[in-house]
């Protein structure tokens, strides 16, 4: 967590996601970067020319640009943190110039605000935080209100007891140090699920076993899906953080098989910690 990227757009939750990131910035003596993407249309004037005539995208975004950097100036003041955040404007889709800046700063990790998504648009289109977790190559964290890292106690790891996640486990374990919190291995028990509680709670403790974690307790929750058994779960654990895996699918993979992490950060009111998982992970 030493390069954070903000997506900003000077709206509350943006704010909250910025706050959350310098906070988490100043723990690892790191660096929070606040990004704040424009779309720019074209756009034509009414003239004597029935045609109208362009005006060039490169001088409103300049424009643009300095109003934003003006109203950062004045965030910074409103912030007073020890640690000054970066401010950066750039044109074109939010989650295609996260990704971009992402690759251009070596950013470790995005903190992101949403307000989650439901219906229609939830299905055919996807919310932008959706779209950064589904394609960003490093961990996001998504934020629904305003939090603190000190109120992040317990980190809830919903897992398809699956031995072979070395990289994702230790990513899991570092999560948990840095946030000295208790970790919950959830494993939610569909109608499709064979194996017993008694036998599912031992695989889980297995689990830990094998990857050597500490500080742990393994629970085993029924429901009909698995995104309601980690939202019903999480209700009962205070001061929680959701920590998932998502396999990044996109286009129509997407839409037939959909993704258990990104229903969670819809219907969560928790901060939601998301890595895409590789085929070695």
């Amino acid at each position: 967590m030493k390069k954070i990227l903000v997506p900003f757009d000077f709206s509350a939750l943006s704010m909250s996601a910025l706050r959350f990131a310098i906070e988490l910035a100043e723990a690892a003596q790191g660096q929070a970067t606040a990004l704040h993407v424009v779309n720019i249309a074209p756009v034509y004037l009414e003239s004597l020319d029935p045609n109208g005539y362009p005006i060039s995208s490169a001088s409103i975004l300049s424009e643009l640009s300095r109003e934003a950097t003006q109203h950062f100036a004045r965030v910074k003041v409103e912030l007073k943190t020890s640690i000054e955040p970066g401010f950066r404007v750039e044109q074109g889709l939010l989650h295609q110039i996260v990704i971009k800046t992402i690759h251009e700063t070596e950013a470790d990790l995005v903190v992101m605000g949403t307000n989650g998504s439901n219906g229609i648009a939830e299905v055919m289109m996807g919310s932008n935080t959706e779209k950064v977790v589904r394609t960003a190559p490093v961990p996001v964290i998504s934020i629904h209100r305003g939090q603190k890292i000190s109120q992040i106690q317990n980190i809830i790891f919903p897992t398809t007891i699956d031995l072979d996640q070395h990289r994702f486990i230790w990513q899991i374990r570092a999560l948990q140090s840095f946030f000295s919190a208790h970790l919950h291995l959830l494993y939610v028990k569909t109608p499709d699920t064979k194996e017993t509680d008694k036998t599912l709670s031992g695989m889980l403790g297995d689990l830990a076993t094998y990857y050597d974690l500490s500080e742990y307790s393994v629970h085993v929750t029924h429901a009909s899906s698995e995104e309601k058994g980690v939202l019903k779960f999480a209700t009962r654990i205070p001061g929680s953080m959701i920590a998932m895996g998502t396999h990044g699918y996109t286009g129509l993979t997407h839409l037939m098989l959909g993704s258990v992490a990104e229903n969670v950060i819809n219907h969560t009111r928790e901060a939601v910690w998301t890595c895409r998982l590789s085929e070695h992970a």
